[in-house]
């Protein structure tokens, strides 16, 4: 009986773990991403993949520009949000030419 309870208790620990390897997968934003955005296949894959995706989205009047930039991230929220906040250390990275923060009050 032993036996039967500890398969049991590693079915039910093992059933609750999340799969490594799955990538989110949400169909309303790759909806998004291909109607209103007007991506391909391949730049959702790229984003997918990590890699930075931006276009200029038509706009209403000739006066206004509206870019569209995405990216996956892959790490968990708290570290890229300690990481994105980091601004002494962003600023030594070569990739950054400036950085500052704008907090707009309305």
């Amino acid at each position: 009986m032993r036996y039967v309870e500890r398969i049991v208790a590693l079915l039910i620990i093992t059933a609750g773990m999340p799969v490594p390897g799955f990538s989110q997968s949400n169909p309303d934003l790759q909806a998004f991403f291909r109607q209103s955005i007007g991506l391909t296949e391949d730049q959702i894959a790229a984003i997918r993949n990590g890699q930075a995706i931006a276009k200029a989205v038509p706009s209403r009047i000739p006066d206004e520009i509206f870019l569209f930039g995405a990216v996956y991230i892959h790490a968990a929220p708290e570290a890229y949000l300690r990481f994105a906040r980091d601004f002494d250390r962003l600023r030594k990275l070569p990739s950054y030419l400036a950085l500052a923060h704008f907090i707009h009050e309305v």
